[in-house]
């Protein structure tokens, strides 16, 4: 007789994991149902997409039946469901089969669900650059292609090359990519450098990002990799102008030429 599941892998107990068709799971767009996550209006995350397309939706959602409705409302996993669909459009055109979405019954009651929302979300921990960098490269060792890794990792080819290319950096700037004191951008701009050369420009990106607003270490950093300041569109000024007070919206209106009540001294 086949041992069961829950004996064979020594559980303290198990539960029924449940497969959906996404396009049958409902989404809460009613801002007064307890279910309800405005993250629901984002646009589908198409690299999220392409990842379910090639591996299948890994993590269930959290579903809860509606009493009055009859509907299964999604209570956590709305952006694996948008995702999951726009991946089975993809595959209803090459002719292959859809992807089903794994989901388990949300236990807790209906009006606590924005506990398990929030929860859900905010215990997420990425990996550390250089954490991701190990992963690529022990994907790398498998067999994968570079293609393949953008997929899995929800980036593009160049990023996984950027990423493995830390693992060849000097200490001083992986612990700087590490730390968030530098970019990976920064690193890949580094490599191009001697490891006497990158140890003393990171020394020079730390220093000049310290104490800084995010705004202002991007411009001081830029100015010591020796970057051209980059040229603003009018929409951006206009966008910028918006949210902007005193000398700095006077100052936008002037780059506008907005400003032609004032003459010159």
């Amino acid at each position: 007789m086949a041992k069961k599941s829950k004996d064979v892998y020594g559980a303290d107990g198990q539960s029924n994991l449940l497969n959906f068709d996404p396009d049958k799971l409902t989404l809460v767009t009613d801002e007064s149902s307890p279910l309800y996550d405005p993250r629901v209006h984002l646009p589908v995350d198409e690299a999220m997409a392409r990842n379910i397309d090639f591996q299948g939706v890994l993590e269930p959602v959290g579903v809860s039946k509606n009493p009055e409705t009859g509907e299964t409302e999604v209570v956590f996993g709305r952006q694996r469901v948008k995702a999951a669909r726009l991946a089975n459009q993809w595959r209803r055109e090459r002719g292959v089969a859809e992807r089903q979405v794994p989901g388990v019954v949300y236990a807790g009651k209906r009006q606590d669900a924005l506990d398990a929302i929030v929860s859900e979300n905010e215990a997420r921990t990425a990996d550390s650059p250089l954490g991701r960098a190990e992963k690529m490269r022990r994907h790398l060792a498998l067999g994968r292609g570079e293609d393949q890794i953008a997929v899995i990792y929800n980036c593009t080819v160049i990023t996984v090359r950027d990423t493995l290319a830390l693992l060849d950096s000097p200490k001083a700037v992986q612990n700087a990519v590490e730390s968030g004191q530098i970019t990976l951008t920064h690193a890949k701009a580094l490599g191009k450098l001697t490891p006497e050369e990158q140890r003393a420009k990171v020394a020079e990106l730390i220093a000049a990002g310290k104490g800084a607003t995010p705004h202002e270490r991007s411009r001081k950093q830029a100015a010591v990799m020796g970057e051209a300041p980059r040229v603003k569109s009018r929409k951006q000024i206009l966008a910028a102008l918006e949210q902007a007070q005193g000398d700095y919206a006077a100052a936008l209106r002037w780059v506008l030429g907005e400003d032609q009540g004032a003459t010159a001294c």
